[in-house]
């Protein structure tokens, strides 16, 4: 190995010229180049800026951890056969093909497809992915003739084909794999001293700057951070100033298991718990898994890559990261993947600077061809705060802190099995005959009260709903259009959508009378003013709606009014269209929410006016 040459850290180009030659051996895959990339998409996507990510193969096995503890092949012999080596009671087979619950307490030895082959001054440097790193897991790179974790040398391999395995241990969720999914990536590196030193940092610090702090006004000014023998630190956002004071989330225990193969598909509240301070004071627990944010904006340069340090005591102790590994190109917020080791409670101040890691950087001899972003289908670039994987929804950090005035109150509820039978129909408007009125308005007001917060999501209770359709002396119907800004309509699954229909939810305050108390506060005193005179509202059927996840959990009191005058708007949340014929109402269908849409077929059903 020439010493006097700097190593460096490879790039994308560089990856896939070792797929060509064989030395990442992918096996029978398309590896035909288009245009200097490969023209098979999936194995194209698993090449990023300075990283390859290689895949489960078919089968695996569960070791008994509690018998030999942890899983280690050592010097000299492949990784299958120290796993012949133990009693085959203690290395159950499983099959990926179809996919696999990984539970938590238990320990997976699972092979990667891919082969490798290194040469003299290389090595492989292995990190969970980060969308894997944020559902924690313990993911560790295990490979044939070698002692390490998460590295291969060609120093214990010299040229011979490697076979990898993952080690897996489920810590906070079970997880759902199957063979052909990416769960870490590799780094290659050829040389040494391919870490950017202490002086070499800070001039690349003085060249372009690397981390900024956010402006109130969402400006980013850099910042001079301390650089260490150890890397560039990293301080924790302890402020949640863009987060609603949610400074981190803590992962809920949860049986349910996340299907890596999913994306925005699971809810992520019933994951992750907010952490807020509590007078100035944020506590973090021992062994607990959290998600947190730097303090600081990061802005990679193209030609460096970098990876945070998994274990650092700067600041607290505990373990920082399970996914590291940051590309060239990557803007945003650092996520953390933090367990704190303290043996006591850690308190810390809310406008706390508490170093948590340092950064390490990695040279290149050519900027990659790809860098991280949206153009490669990224999936993190320009993260606010501690934002959960992939695999969730997006986390509302104003819902969770119950920022939104037009959902902090509490709302009648029933049981959802309650209110649906006095229905024959499951979707849909359906009329009420006139001898089950009465008790239709019994099991309405005799609900309980909940936080909108809390119900807004549960199906299993229903919130009643008045919603009065005003029509005039001609049968025409008024028609309006939902606010678009969250401060004025609480609920952005309706923003800017038609209506034909006044109402909302039934409150606390509009007791005893709900109903009555309701329809006058909402329809005639909120939301709009009648100059001029109107019907009695009369309850004339019930509205069920399963199309959009806010159908589901309201229920429909259908009423119509007849109004003799004009119609004003009295708060921002609607803006008024004016009086519309049922058959224009029908032609524009399409534009209106659905209870809206469903109920336009039957407006002379339900019209007043004879």
């Amino acid at each position: 190995m020439n010493v006097s040459e700097r190593g460096h850290c490879l790039v994308s180009q560089e990856i896939r010229n070792r797929i060509l030659e064989g030395r990442i051996n992918i096996g029978d895959l398309n590896v035909n180049l288009v245009d200097g990339i490969f023209a098979d998409e999936t194995l194209e996507g698993r090449v990023q800026p300075s990283s390859f990510e290689p895949t489960l193969g078919e089968e695996g096995f569960i070791l008994d951890a509690e018998e030999n503890g942890v899983f280690k092949p050592g010097l000299n012999r492949t990784v299958y056969r120290a796993l012949l080596e133990l009693p085959s009671r203690q290395r159950q087979r499983i099959n990926l093909l179809d996919g696999i619950e990984l539970k938590i307490g238990f320990t997976y030895l699972i092979p990667l497809q891919e082969k490798n082959i290194l040469k003299e001054g290389e090595r492989i440097k292995s990190s969970p992915k980060s969308s894997t790193g944020r559902v924690f897991p313990l993911t560790r790179l295990v490979s044939d003739y070698s002692p390490y974790f998460d590295e291969i040398n060609f120093a214990t391999c010299f040229d011979r084909k490697i076979m990898t395995w993952l080690l897996v241990q489920p810590t906070a969720f079970n997880l759902i794999v199957r063979s052909g999914d990416a769960l870490n990536q590799l780094r290659f590196f050829k040389g040494i001293d391919v870490s950017l030193s202490q002086r070499e940092i800070l001039e690349e610090l003085e060249k372009t700057p690397i981390i900024y702090k956010r402006e109130s006004d969402g400006s980013l000014t850099p910042i001079n951070p301390l650089v260490t023998d150890d890397g560039m630190v990293v301080n924790f956002d302890l402020t949640g100033k863009i987060t609603s004071e949610i400074v981190a989330l803590r992962a809920r225990k949860n049986p349910t298991p996340i299907d890596l193969s999913k994306k925005g598909f699971y809810d992520a509240e019933e994951f992750f718990e907010p952490v807020r301070p509590h007078n100035g004071v944020i506590k973090f627990f021992k062994g607990e898994s959290y998600l947190l944010a730097s303090a600081g904006v990061l802005s990679i340069p193209d030609h460096l890559s970098a990876e945070l340090r998994r274990h650092y005591g700067l600041g607290v102790r505990g373990k920082w990261d399970e996914a590291g590994f940051v590309d060239n190109g990557f803007k945003g917020d650092l996520v953390s993947e933090a367990v704190f080791s303290e043996d006591m409670c850690v308190n810390l101040a809310q406008e706390e600077e508490i170093p948590f890691s340092t950064l390490e950087f990695f040279r290149t001899n050519q900027k990659p061809d790809k860098v991280y972003g949206g153009g490669i289908g990224s999936n993190y670039q320009g993260q606010l705060g501690p934002r959960v994987s992939k695999h969730f929804k997006s986390f509302d950090y104003k819902m969770a802190a119950k920022d939104y005035k037009k959902l902090d109150r509490m709302v009648l509820t029933q049981d959802a099995r309650v209110l649906l039978r006095h229905r024959n129909s499951r979707d849909g408007f359906e009329p009420v005959a006139q001898e089950d009125l009465a008790q239709l308005l019994i099991d309405v007001q005799s609900g309980f009260f909940q936080s909108r917060y809390d119900c807004e999501t549960d199906e299993s209770v229903l919130q009643p709903i008045p919603y009065v359709v005003l029509f005039d002396k001609f049968g025409n119907v008024f028609t309006y259009v939902r606010a678009t800004n969250i401060e004025d309509y609480g609920d952005a699954r309706l923003f800017g959508k038609h209506s034909i229909g006044l109402g909302g939810h039934i409150s606390l305050t509009d007791g005893p009378d709900f109903l009555k108390n309701c329809l006058h506060r909402e329809v005639m005193k909120e939301e709009v003013h009648i100059i001029g005179d109107y019907s009695k509202p009369v309850l004339v059927g019930t509205m069920m709606a399963y199309d959009q996840p806010v159908d589901r959990v309201h229920f429909g009191l259908i009423y119509s009014s007849c109004v003799n005058g004009d119609i004003k708007a009295n708060e921002s949340s609607i803006t008024p269209i004016g009086m519309l014929s049922a058959a224009q109402l029908y032609e524009q269908r399409k534009k209106f929410e659905t209870w809206s849409q469903k109920l336009i077929p039957y407006l002379k059903l339900i019209s007043p006016v004879s």
